[in-house]
């Protein structure tokens, strides 16, 4: 437990949520580049693999997932949540064109989960850390 003590106090409150937005964003990455056969079969990640090979699709989600990693360390940490909150909204475009198309049944919901997510992202990225004492 004191491990992690130290570590939250080395990379503070936006390090640990970078952290999380780097767990999320390699976990996407892995999801797009090996899919289990149900779920690439499914209306979503075809319309994606239309658009270009699930491989390529996933490498935004890597390198932002590497980014957050890394910057959580660091004190400059501006240009993961830039990078995340503008993949979220790309991703949130390629899901409502996919709507709007017809190809991607509900597709509102991702869209809705995308840009609220961005919108968190933006918000907390503004947040300074707070002191060492608190």
């Amino acid at each position: 437990m004191n491990r992690l003590r130290a570590l939250e106090r080395h990379i503070g409150y936006r390090g640990s949520v970078l952290l999380f937005f780097a767990l999320w964003s390699l976990g996407n990455a892995a999801r797009l580049a090996w899919p289990p056969p149900e779920v690439a079969a499914g209306p979503a990640f075809a319309y994606l693999a239309s658009i270009a090979p699930l491989s390529a699709l996933a490498a935004p989600w890597a390198l932002v997932g590497v980014l957050c990693l890394v910057q959580a360390f660091t004190v400059a940490d501006t240009a993961a949540f830039a990078a995340l909150s503008g993949l979220l909204v790309a991703w949130a475009v390629v899901y409502l064109v996919g709507g709007l198309l017809g190809a991607i049944p509900q597709a509102a919901w991702a869209v809705i989960i995308q840009v609220v997510v961005a919108g968190l992202v933006l918000r907390i990225s503004r947040w300074p850390e707070p002191s060492r004492g608190a």
